[in-house]
Order: structure tokens, then C-alpha cells, then sequence
């Protein structure tokens, strides 16, 4: 009977914060000429980041904001306290996600009507000049990355990293998720660090790339189809070696994934 009792108050109360369940959705948009810009920042906790190159002098940011709350009223104030700010700084050009504050106390009755168990989240798509050095990070989210050159710094936490036709030099760092990075050239002063805990990493290089190469991984492999010259394996899961001539340093570290360097 208490069996009965307990599943029909749990049901009563899945239905109940379903029909007070509200989600509302927003986006932002705004152009800034970029006249002395050389670099972006850009910081966000909960979304994805995807930057591609276009052909005008201007950095276009479009968010997508989204949040979900107990009721109306709850979401709609969640989403005026979710702000983008954009601020031009001594380094470059800033962007930055403030989400809302969480409410404290209220207890069963407060996490009842959702004020507790609100959520947010903006995913950012943004357009730059193809010239530009990018600094990307999120938390909950994935970072995608086309067609630009510069010097480039991605981190996230929880999501998967892809940046495809770039020119220069990557700083990428994840936690969980892979690492996938197509070169279209290596910056000859400078290396590339691609690092994470748990996924796999692809690396795709032209042929006529010369670079040193350190790879690691712990549980998982190493292959690269492009010429090493010294080739020095450790226990098959750390791979050494000069790619053609040698050159800058490529470094890649997993611990449970595999790594592949491979020719476009």
C-alpha cells in the first residue's frame, strides 16, 4: 500500500512540475568594426562557441540564450538577468556571459516551483576577419573553430574541440571530449598543444609540415602516417620523433583515447 502511495505522489508531482515547467529563448546580436582589434576573448560557462571567418571588417556575435525556470514569470525574469557583455579592453576585444544569480533558501517548496532548479544556457556563434588571434573558453560546451589564422587558445571543460582550416598556432585544452584540428599551415616560431583527459585526438597536417612531435597517451594508441624521422616509442603509448626536417614542437596528451597525426 505504501508502495502505491509513494509511486502516485511521485507521478503527481512529475506532472505537477511539468505544467508549471517554462522555457523561454532570446537572442542577441551585435556588429562592432574592428579598426584596431587584434584579438578576441571570449568566455562563457554553459554553450557552445563556434567562430568562423568572413570577408568584413567587423566582429559579428550572435547568442542564443535560452533558460528554463518553474513558471513564466520565473523564466522571463532569469532571462533579463542574462546578460552578454562586450567591452574593448587593452588585450582586444572582450565577450562574456553573466549568467544569473541562483536564488538561496526557500527549501522543498522553492525547489518545487523550479526557482532552484532553474538553468541557462547561451550558445554563441560569431563571425571575425579571417586575421585574428582567438581566445575561446567554456565550461559545459564545445568549441568549433573554421577557416582563421592567428594564434589561438581553446579550453573547455565537458565538450569536444574542432577547429578545421586554420593557419598558425593552437592552444587547445578539454576534459571530457575529443580534439579534432585540420592545418591548413603550422606557424614556423611557434608549436601546437592539443590535451585531453578522456576522448581521442585527431591531428591532420600538410605533407610538407616540419615539426618535432611528442604524443602520450595511457590507454589508448599512437599512429602518424606522415615521415618521423628518430622515431622513439615508450611502452607504445608515447611517440617521438622529427616530422620531415623538425621544427616547432607538436604536443598531444590523452589518457583514455587514442592519437592519430595524419596527412591532409
Amino acid at each position: 500500500m505504501r508502495s502505491i502511495i509513494a509511486k502516485t505522489l511521485l507521478l503527481l508531482l512529475g506532472l505537477f512540475l511539468i505544467s508549471y515547467g517554462a522555457t523561454l529563448e532570446e537572442t542577441f546580436k551585435r556588429r562592432i568594426p574592428i579598426e584596431d582589434i587584434e584579438r578576441l576573448s571570449v568566455y562563457n560557462v554553459n554553450g557552445s562557441i563556434k567562430v568562423s571567418s568572413w570577408d568584413q571588417p567587423a566582429i559579428e556575435v550572435v547568442a542564443y540564450k535560452k533558460v528554463r525556470a518553474g513558471n513564466t514569470a520565473q523564466a522571463e525574469r532569469r532571462l533579463s538577468e542574462l546578460e552578454i557583455e562586450i567591452a574593448e579592453t587593452a588585450e582586444g576585444l572582450e565577450v562574456q556571459t553573466r549568467f544569473p544569480r541562483k536564488t538561496s533558501g526557500g527549501g522543498f517548496f522553492a525547489w518545487l516551483l523550479g526557482e532552484s532548479g532553474s538553468s541557462a544556457s547561451v550558445n554563441y556563434e560569431i563571425k571575425v576577419p579571417r586575421k585574428l588571434d582567438l581566445e575561446l573558453h567554456s565550461t559545459n560546451g564545445k568549441l568549433v573553430l573554421t577557416d582563421c589564422e592567428g594564434m589561438i587558445k581553446l579550453y573547455t571543460t565537458n565538450g569536444k574541440i574542432e577547429a578545421e582550416n586554420i593557419r598558425g598556432t593552437i592552444n587547445a585544452r578539454t576534459t571530457n571530449g575529443s580534439i579534432n584540428v585540420l592545418m591548413d599551415a603550422l606557424q614556423p616560431e611557434e608549436g601546437l598543444r592539443l590535451r585531453t583527459t578522456n576522448g581521442s585526438i585527431k591531428l591532420y597536417l600538410p605533407a610538407d609540415t616540419n615539426a618535432d612531435l611528442d604524443a602520450k597517451t595511457v590507454n589508448g594508441s599512437i599512429r602518424c602516417e606522415l615521415p618521423l624521422q628518430e622515431r622513439s616509442y615508450s611502452s607504445k603509448k608515447r611517440l617521438q620523433g622529427m616530422i620531415n626536417d623538425g621544427g616547432p614542437l607538436i604536443y598531444l596528451k590523452t589518457t583514455n583515447g587514442s592519437i592519430r597525426i595524419l596527412e591532409r
